[in-house]
């Protein structure tokens, strides 16, 4: 399955790799929702050396106990936290473990989406580097100064450059990952979809009525008024707005993944 993956990404990993020597300690940004599927895996060997701090972000729209099961599985191998970059107060804090009587230099890696920027503008109490809400809004590597003894090296969102597992395909698609505007929009909904109907089944029953998932998304979009000329239902709308309430915790928090089956 194709995704977005723009020359710069390309070149980002480039630059990672051959600037991961300067830097002595690695903040993982990943979404609480998914947090295997949203680490930038193909770059692991890279970062073995370093010292490493994972911050499950997102929490608020992932399931409480399921995170905290998280936390307890990523911290016997490196130091972790979870939270909501946006809602937290200290937010030096993540930063706090890095921190020496020397310069030191971190780096901030994560897919897109997952707020690693929100993290480097919030640090930095200023619009360092440009939010938004698609993926890929970070184009270049740059290093920012936090303080006299701390710098950042911020880096474009990493993704793979082609997924061929429908699962992590849908995870991606859930969490925001994926730009909904690059690909067949349609097909990841209901990859998404399936994915709800096995770890979610109480949800997929939330969406309409009916007896299949096509009759529910149908009976969705018809109690909505989303309907074209001819009576016919606008099935565009109709996924691009079920997808939008589902990650957007109208359904409740969701966890995609657990991490006993890791």
């Amino acid at each position: 399955m194709e995704v977005w993956y723009p020359s710069h990404v390309e070149k980002a990993k480039r630059a990672i790799k051959s600037l991961i020597k300067l830097v002595s300690g690695i903040v993982e940004v990943v979404d609480a929702r998914a947090p295997m599927a949203t680490r930038p895996l193909d770059m692991e060997p890279y970062f073995k050396d370093k010292k490493r701090m994972i911050f499950l972000n997102k929490a608020d729209l992932a399931e409480d106990d399921v995170t905290k099961r998280w936390v307890e599985k990523f911290s016997k191998d490196c130091q972790t936290l979870y939270g909501s970059i946006k809602e937290m107060q200290n937010i030096h804090d993540i930063f706090d473990p890095f921190r020496s009587d020397h310069e030191v230099n971190i780096l901030v890696v994560g897919m897109p989406n997952v707020g690693k920027s929100t993290l480097v503008n919030m640090i930095k109490k200023r619009r360092a580097t440009l939010i938004g809400d698609k993926p890929g809004i970070t184009r270049s590597v740059q290093w920012i100064r936090i303080d006299d003894r701390m710098k950042l090296l911020d880096t474009p969102g990493i993704t793979y450059p082609r997924i061929s597992n429908e699962t992590l395909y849908a995870k991606l698609g859930l969490c925001n990952v994926i730009d909904i505007e690059q690909v067949d929009f349609e097909a990841l909904v209901y990859y998404e979809l399936d994915l709800l109907s096995k770890i979610k089944p109480e949800l997929i029953e939330k969406i309409g009525e009916g007896d299949s998932i096509v009759k529910r998304i149908e009976s969705y979009g018809m109690q909505r008024g989303f309907i074209i000329k001819g009576g016919v239902l606008d099935i565009n709308r109709t996924l691009l707005t079920l997808h939008r309430e589902i990650t957007h915790e109208k359904f409740g928090k969701i966890s995609y993944e657990m991490p006993e089956d890791f």
